[in-house]
């Protein structure tokens, strides 16, 4: 399967995310070669020469070091501002300036899962094609026009961030149909429901993100929606 454009299919962000959990991750994902300098034990930097463009791939929580990466987990559930102070976060942090720098002038696109999702959500910028988030494990979060959410209808994790999605279906429904995906609950095993094999449910083919396409600049307001901004373009919708 080949990697196009600017948006990204269910199994390649499966592949990435998958591979982001492995201390020995594929040197290779199809044509995207690993940067073993740039990727550490939290994330994965994939290059494709032949396309400039950079897919940065941070994973969840796991278990190593004792499962002293739980901690982070509790420091978000408290304060998603205090989790910027994390060393989970600083790594991450790190990670990106140094393929930013090191790729000037790529595309880039994000993709995490589960605690990443905060990760991901705080590095999206003008210089980010998409960001990517499956099951995000983040609440109160700025929402921006390069922003996609994939999640199970079964899955506890995410659920912190639903009531607020859901509010901005019912302000901004074509916000929701290209920027939000739900995937139907098939086992009702919430640790099954949170794994990135769930992608398999979608539609191999269907695009998810912007594509490579020239963007107008943005004319709209900002809009605030009950004390909290809603980044989003919506002459682009």
């Amino acid at each position: 399967m080949k990697l196009k454009g600017g948006s990204l299919k269910p199994p390649e962000i499966k592949m990435f995310l998958q591979a982001s959990y492995e201390e020995k991750a594929p040197p290779q994902i199809n044509d995207y070669m690993l940067d073993e300098k740039l990727s550490n034990l939290y994330g994965k930097v994939y290059v494709n020469e032949k396309l400039k463009k950079v897919v940065l791939a941070f994973r969840g929580t796991g278990m190593e070091n004792l499962g002293t990466d739980w901690l982070n987990n509790i420091v978000l559930a408290f304060d998603s501002n205090a989790y910027r102070l994390t060393p989970r976060y600083d790594t991450a942090v790190k990670m990106y300036n140094g393929a930013m720098k090191k790729y000037k002038g790529y595309k880039f696109e994000l993709v995490g899962h589960n605690q990443s999702g905060v990760i991901v959500n705080n590095l999206i910028s003008s210089k980010v094609q998409n960001c990517i988030s499956l099951n995000p494990a983040y609440k109160n979060a700025s929402l921006k026009d390069n922003e996609y959410i994939i999640r199970s209808t079964g899955d506890e994790v995410s659920k912190l961030a639903a009531p607020k999605k859901y509010m901005n279906s019912v302000l901004y429904p074509n916000w929701t149909k290209n920027h939000m995906l739900f995937i139907d609950d098939k086992t009702g095993n919430p640790i099954t429901e949170h794994k990135p094999d769930i992608l398999d449910r979608l539609d191999e083919n269907k695009k998810i993100g912007r594509g490579g396409s020239h963007q107008t600049k943005c004319k709209c307001d900002k809009r605030e929606l009950k004390g909290y901004k809603l980044n989003v373009c919506l002459s682009k919708l």
